[in-house]
């Protein structure tokens, strides 16, 4: 039998009752646990809602994660971790109008290592004993050659780049405490994003939907991240459908797109009326905190390009090379040297140049310190197109 969505939800759910009874069973002594369990049991269901928003939020419920064991982990103690805050956090709250002795506070420690232990416990079992259904990918033929191409040219970039590139591609790889600090930082400034801007998120939905026919979020072509690992990218659809197969299919356009560095002015014919102003607002790009959670991205970092976009510049500009290798060590962010510059206007050369300055040199005070330079970036519509 095959486990899909629906059954990683139903065991998700199962998971999370066990652990919160099973820690009530050991903090609590066993004569007294009839008694004083049923008076918990009103905890029950908001536990139970808040593990499997978190899960759905990091992205547990996206069946690629079968081919990813180590993501996997991170992302399911990630999301049991944030869940185990956020209820502690509700928890002090509430005892501003009522006492929190009610709620025995060791449970909440249990409640997490017991949730950790069966959530993390049982994925591990589905893939070895092969029983996860694995996510369709887009039957696209362009697309696969394009990453196919991007793979091998990555692997000869390689070959020929610096030892002090290869050593930085190969650090990259391993864990470090700068990478975990940074991950940290990431996964606590995208969850109060969304919370803060979960109405304005709510209403562009609603707006996208009103104006034109077709999906809320964009379906674009995958983008490369850290080490060359295609992701697909969330964005709120800002153009017409099958806005990419336009372009493509558009010789002219196609030609004006690659001599603007893979990128189209306010003249897209392409954009609808909502679509013009999210995107001059960068409203369009707040659906990008979800790929943060999910670990494919991170709140500063390079530009999220392409693989015919990394390949297609090496060839124009060759010198860059290992500069591109440099960005690929970290992942794409939301935000990052190029927004603060300028963005669109700024050429591909300096662009590069930043980038692989930051991926170089950057740390936690960094990337605050750049998160509060785009704020007054994105008011001003620097280089927004």
């Amino acid at each position: 039998m095959r486990i899909g969505r629906t059954g990683l939800l139903l065991l998700d759910l199962l998971a999370v009752m066990a652990a919160f009874l099973l820690s009530f069973a050991v903090r609590i002594p066993f004569k007294y646990l009839g008694n004083e369990l049923p008076g918990y049991l009103d905890y029950l269901i908001p536990f139970l809602v808040l593990r499997v928003g978190l899960f759905a939020l990091f992205g547990l419920y996206r069946l690629i994660w079968a081919r990813a064991a180590l993501r996997e982990f991170v992302a399911v103690l990630s999301a049991v971790t944030t869940g185990s805050v956020v209820a502690t956090l509700i928890l002090l709250f509430q005892s501003l109008s009522s006492p929190i002795e009610v709620f025995p506070r060791l449970v909440l420690v249990y409640e997490w290592g017991l949730t950790l232990a069966l959530v993390s416990g049982y994925r591990y079992s589905l893939r070895v004993l092969d029983m996860r259904v694995l996510e369709p990918e887009p039957d696209d033929e362009e697309q696969e050659q394009h990453q196919r191409i991007l793979k091998e040219k990555l692997a000869e970039w390689l070959y020929d780049a610096s030892p002090e590139v290869q050593a930085m591609w190969y650090r990259s790889q391993q864990w470090s405490l700068r990478r975990t600090a940074k991950r940290a930082f990431d996964i606590v400034v995208s969850l109060l994003a969304l919370i803060i801007f979960s109405p304005l998120l709510l209403a562009v939905a609603v707006l996208i939907k009103l104006e034109s026919p077709g999906p809320i979020i964009a379906d674009t072509p995958k983008r490369a991240g850290r080490g060359g690992i295609e992701f697909r990218m969330y964005k709120f659809r800002g153009m017409v459908q099958n806005a990419h197969m336009l372009l493509v299919n558009n010789p002219e356009l196609w030609e004006k797109y690659k001599k603007n560095n893979f990128k189209l002015l306010d003249d897209d014919p392409r954009l609808t009326r909502i679509g013009r102003f999210i995107r001059k607002t960068s409203i369009d790009e707040l659906p990008n905190f979800l790929n943060v959670l999910h670990g494919e991205m991170s709140i500063v970092g390079p530009r999220p390009r392409y693989p015919f976009e990394i390949v297609g510049q090496v060839e124009r500009f060759p010198h860059t090379k290992e500069d591109v290798l440099r960005t690929m060590t970290v992942k794409p962010g939301i935000t990052g040297p190029w927004q603060v510059a300028g963005r669109s206007n700024i050429g591909y050369e300096e662009r590069t140049h930043l980038e692989a300055r930051y991926a170089e040199d950057y740390s936690l005070r960094t990337d605050v310190a750049m998160c509060l330079k785009t704020v007054p970036s994105v008011l001003r519509k620097e280089g927004a197109h």
